[in-house]
């Protein structure tokens, strides 16, 4: 029976140790969170800046 209750407590330590506590998730979703937004703003001025990339290279190369 002993083998049986040490197999049963080692399931029980390797379940407890596999979790996630909930604010580490929390904070790792803010994380994740943080850099999405950096991301798409980062994105969003790269796109802007092409633009305006060609709109100055349009008006440079038109006749005078």
């Amino acid at each position: 029976m002993t083998g049986w209750r040490c197999s049963f407590v080692a399931a029980l330590l390797l379940a407890a140790c596999g979790r996630v506590p909930e604010q580490a998730l929390r904070d790792e979703q803010t994380r994740a969170r943080r850099y999405r937004d950096a991301y798409e703003s980062t994105a969003a001025e790269l796109a802007a800046a092409k633009a305006r990339l060609a709109e100055l290279e349009k008006s440079c190369s038109a006749p005078r």
